[in-house]
């Protein structure tokens, strides 16, 4: 199926056999596998060793579980998770978005003009450059702009060039640099903007190439 409903939260999005929709905590495990799979092929060689190891699915259920039952309970939850689901009902990628992570240097932009941030974005190894991670990253557009954060932010590992071109592809402009300190290693991390997100909720190309771990759950 090649279609694609209008792009209002909560509309179930369908395109060459996969829609995306609002994660619940029976996807939790599905979403540990995926999570877990995807960071480990991504970032085989751009880290060190150990962190690849530290996730685990248990771990990563836990904290994915922990996520989703917290903004569930939430009266007015600022941040959301969606998943790619396939005709055969398995789950192959994820999204997950809020109120952006601290940051100085972007401070004086962020008080003029509210701002979200992708903090995590996986599309299984198996389902790449098919649209996946692009329909995602819809979908969180479309609910941080319906929360009045019309600018969008996500931050990527500085020598993950797949993902990096993904984002320049869709849009992204290049903001700065930053240090994320991860179990004690500090990374480098880019950071890419769109200062109308609603750009992303209106496009979705096929066959750009998506994967990207942005913030670890």
């Amino acid at each position: 199926m090649n279609l694609v409903t209008d792009d209002r939260l909560g509309e179930t999005r369908e395109r060459r056999g996969f829609k995306v929709r609002a994660a619940t905590v029976a996807d939790v495990p599905a979403m540990a596998r995926v999570g877990v799979d995807t960071f480990r092929t991504a970032h085989r060689g751009q880290i060190p060793e150990h962190l690849l190891l530290e996730r685990t699915y248990e771990s990563s259920a836990q904290g994915w579980e922990r996520t989703l039952r917290e903004i569930a309970e939430a009266e007015d939850p600022q941040e959301y998770v969606c998943v790619a689901e396939d005709t055969a009902g398995e789950i192959v990628g994820i999204a997950m978005g809020g109120p952006p992570a601290d940051w100085p240097f972007d401070d004086t932009n962020r008080a003029a003009h509210p701002t979200g941030e992708c903090y995590s974005l996986y599309v299984d190894t198996t389902r790449q450059r098919s649209g996946i991670g692009r329909a995602l990253l819809a979908d969180l557009a479309t609910f941080l702009v319906s929360r009045g954060r019309r600018r969008l932010s996500v931050g990527v590992l500085a020598v993950n060039a797949p993902a990096r071109a993904f984002y320049e592809r869709i849009g992204g402009t290049l903001l700065g640099q930053r240090h994320v300190d991860d179990s004690g290693v500090l990374l480098d991390e880019v950071v890419y903007i769109w200062d109308d997100a609603t750009c992303l909720t209106r496009v979705e190309p096929a066959g750009i190439a998506e994967s990207e771990h942005v913030r670890y759950v």
